[in-house]
């Protein structure tokens, strides 16, 4: 390859951030062969019958809530070992006959069960039939954007304030007067039903010089879609500005590749045309894998754009998380730099392990937020209609972009520096107090910031509980102990613990290897993370309130280690200090 420097879009598709749960183990045990590929992952704490009783745990915890006459969708599976050949709709009818009559929505023929709505004293009465194998809550599932939109304030700040990106007063139609921003990408299908009616304003194609706007590849589209897709298709997927505009500017090709050129020229094609579209902010969604010092000629084009008064988002990366994996132009010092978080819907406000962190080379801390960026939907190229999945830094950034057209249309008198500092001084710090190479100045508050730019004043979200902690390690074997008191079962408790002096070489391995174990009020292992990379997170539902005992356990080695819990709770103490 010459020594033209290539870049990529920054996504991921593929999702093991979820630690694996057990319920065998018991604190102070722990696993010698860790690393064996051969483990077994068990079922998230929630959704198992740890007293065989045929009755899940989280529809035993939901059972109790409620009155004998309430009824409850369950899903039931049978036990045919002593009446083979019988089929689910068979099975049904039997059920029907000891329990009473209750409605049936599917009845399965790959596993012999049916999905159905019962009431508590009917789905109690089952745990004494023989034929039923066990009955589960039929919980929600469901691919969000929808959800990142709600727990990181952006939608409830639209409804309490009014705000949309619509800056022309027209709803119904797109100019270069509403709140635009440019998606430096692999294109733009405009003809997908969220993206259409002319919200494409402008377009420039680098890679086929094509005149009227595409995308070969589908990740330019994703995020057109997160920032401001209608949510015409299925309004859960609305993007963050949904009456905003957009400009398309082509530089990655059909698999997501292009040269740094090209982005350079891109960036500077947006500076000569943003008050001919009227774009306000560039979304960068991409990025070199290399680490930069911010020198080189695209974050220096960004660096200018951002003089030139736009506010310019970029993709921190999906190599973290090692550190010093911010490349360009996420080192660009006048970027906002995104890295990229869960939220509540995902298992949890926790770190995405991919996200890249700082420094930058020449020492920098990057990046500078974190937002949404795992498992959000949003449209898919060339499907008309569709939607797809994806997790990576590339979703966090236009998340970000997205709320900056709406502080925007709340005070559209504000230049790139302030609202950035509306931005970050209201983000929820994360990690070691002030801007840090993991979360920079912490978790997007969209609610707030909008606050802050519009100075306007309403009610924020209720979220889970936010504890920090931090310790060392003295060797193998040693062990940190703290006690969190759950309160509240309807978050789901979620750990992102941090090696900070964390270093790997392919000769000695990784030093040094921390695992996280949390236990339950009878010392069962609920959650835990055995890796062996810089960062350990852990994400579970809490089938009851109580004392939930969380251990940071050195595997291998001494070191210093901090952590970051989201919960339900009301006190993280710690117990044992090894």
């Amino acid at each position: 390859m010459n020594k033209n420097k290539w870049l990529s879009a920054f996504l991921v598709t593929s999702l093991a951030l979820t630690p694996t749960l057990a319920s065998a183990d018991s604190i102070g045990q722990h696993d010698a062969n860790k690393n064996d590929p051969k483990q077994a992952k068990e079922a998230p704490a929630a959704m198992v019958d740890k007293d065989q009783n045929k009755l899940y745990d989280n529809l035993e915890q939901k059972l109790k809530e409620m009155q004998q006459n309430e009824k409850l969708p369950v899903i039931i599976q049978f036990d045919t070992s002593n009446m083979p050949g019988k089929s689910s709709k068979a099975l049904d009818k039997k059920l029907k006959n000891q329990v009473g009559k209750y409605s049936t929505k599917h009845t399965y023929s790959v596993v012999k069960g049916v999905a159905a709505t019962l009431n508590k004293k009917q789905i109690e009465k089952m745990k004494n039939i023989s034929f039923v194998k066990q009955v589960e809550l039929d919980v929600e599932v469901q691919m969000r954007n929808g959800t990142a939109n709600h727990w990181f304030g952006t939608e409830k700040a639209r409804g309490d304030f009014g705000l949309s990106g619509d800056g022309d007063g027209n709803p119904d139609s797109y100019s270069k007067d509403d709140y635009v921003v440019a998606v430096i990408d692999t294109g733009i299908d405009a003809s997908h039903t969220d993206l259409d009616e002319g919200k494409v304003l402008g377009w420039k194609d680098y890679v086929n010089g094509q005149v009227n706007p595409y995308d070969d590849q589908g990740h330019g589209t994703h995020v057109a879609g997160i920032a401001a897709g209608e949510g015409e298709a299925n309004a859960t997927y609305k993007g963050v500005a949904p009456e905003a505009g957009l400009v398309g500017i082509k530089v990655l090709d059909s698999q997501g590749s292009g040269s740094m050129s090209d982005i350079a020229a891109g960036v500077d094609w947006a500076v000569q045309n943003k008050d001919k579209y009227g774009i306000e902010v560039l979304n960068l969604s991409l990025g070199s894998s290399a680490s930069s010092d911010g020198t080189d000629i695209t974050s220096e084009a960004v660096n200018n754009a951002v003089d030139a008064g736009l506010v310019v988002m970029v993709a921190a990366g999906n190599s973290g998380p090692e550190t010093y994996t911010v490349g360009s132009p996420g080192a660009a010092e006048k970027a906002i730099t995104v890295g990229a978080a869960a939220d509540p819907g995902e298992g949890g406000y926790f770190l995405a392990d991919f996200s890249s962190r700082g420094y930058t080379a020449d020492e920098r801390i990057k990046p500078d937020i974190v937002a949404p960026g795992y498992n959000i939907t949003a449209p898919e190229a060339n499907t008309g209609n569709g939607y797809i999945a994806h997790s990576g830094t590339s979703m966090a950034t236009p998340f970000t972009a997205g709320t900056a057209l709406l502080l925007l249309d709340a005070n559209p008198s504000l230049t790139p520096a302030q609202l950035e500092s509306h931005l970050t001084g209201t983000a929820e710090d994360w990690g070691p107090a002030g801007k840090d190479i993991d979360y920079g100045h912490g978790l997007l508050d969209g609610y707030a910031a909008v606050e802050s730019a519009g100075g306007l004043s309403g009610t924020n979200i209720a979220k889970p509980d936010h504890f920090y902690a931090d310790g060392n390690l003295s060797g193998s074997g040693a062990s940190d102990v703290y006690e969190l008191e759950v309160t509240n079962t309807d978050y789901p408790v979620a750990l992102t613990t941090i090696m900070p002096d964390w270093s790997s070489s392919w000769f000695y391995g990784s030093s040094p290897d921390f695992d996280v174990y949390v236990y339950d009020g009878s010392g069962s292992v609920v959650a835990k993370s055995e890796g062996t990379k810089r960062q350990e997170t852990v994400s579970f539902q809490p089938s009851s309130t109580g004392t939930y005992t969380v251990e940071v356990y050195s595997y291998s080695d001494a070191g210093d280690y901090f952590f970051d819990t989201s919960a339900g709770a009301n006190s993280l103490t710690q117990t044992t200090d090894q």
